[in-house]
């Protein structure tokens, strides 16, 4: 046998073994393989759980501890009857999601208009004003603070805004609060024994000085003047002198 016969003998005897090695290791080469992952059974999807109609503390509680995070809490209005309590999710409840997936609340804050009194408020001291605001679940925007001849010092004078019954969570209410009168009060418009009880309070002394003729009645006994003027600087025992309306001598006053 010559070289080259030698040599095709070779390639067809090596082929035909590839061929028959192919045959044998083929289905276990291509045989499904099954993979293993490295995180087991941790890997497998949860249920995200129904958090609806539970408090925020609660729906935390219920996600942690279904292996899942409570990711963000989101406010909604709402009715009273549901404040405070969770009214939307996302992903919905029942969803299958990995392990340690995100989950978001939106809860109900109530209603985007609350009960707004003010005129209930004005006179009180401004602590109580502010406690009284938070009762209906609003917000201050602080103080203003003005010298006020009758209001004593630390009581709310008005209220801004003035919205009668009800009022939008969204607008702070802000107070216009006494810082008292250090001068003369004012004793006009008042009664000759309401200023004189107030003088008494200053350590003043009152002294009618005239009684003035008016055709109303309903000035009668009312200081119309005063001296000196309110806001004017003075000292204790220093006399305030008065003009008050009186019924003239000839009945009715001049005609």
């Amino acid at each position: 046998m010559n070289k080259i016969a030698f040599f095709v003998v070779l390639v067809v005897v090596g082929a035909g073994l590839g061929f028959l090695s192919g045959i044998i290791s083929a289905p276990m080469v291509f045989d499904t393989p099954v993979f293993i992952s490295s995180m087991g059974a941790s890997a497998a999807p949860v249920t995200v759980p129904d958090v609806l109609g539970m408090t925020r503390a609660e729906a935390q509680r219920s996600i942690e501890g279904g292996n899942l995070i409570l990711a963000g809490q989101w406010t909604e209005y709402g009715n009273f009857e549901t404040m405070g309590m969770v009214v939307r999710q996302n992903p919905p409840a029942g969803t299958q999601v990995p392990r340690g997936a995100p989950v978001n609340i939106f809860w109900n804050v109530g209603p985007l208009f609350r009960p707004f009194y003010p005129d209930s408020i004005v006179g009180l001291s401004a602590s109580r004003a502010e406690e009284k605001i938070a009762d209906w679940q609003l917000y201050t925007a602080g103080r203003t603070r003005i010298p006020h001849p009758s209001i004593p010092e630390g009581e709310v004078i008005a209220v801004a805004p003035w919205f009668a019954e009800s009022i939008s969570v969204r607008r702070p209410v802000r107070l216009l609060v006494s810082s008292g009168w250090t001068g003369v009060p004012v004793l006009v418009g008042l009664r000759i024994a309401e200023a004189e009880s107030v003088l008494v309070g200053r350590r003043l002394v009152m002294k009618i000085i005239e009684e003035r003729p008016v055709t109303d009645i309903l000035k009668e006994g009312i200081v119309l003047e005063q001296f000196p003027y309110s806001g004017e600087n003075y000292m204790q025992g220093d006399t305030v002198s008065v003009v008050t309306g009186a019924i003239g001598a000839g009945g009715w006053g001049e005609w």
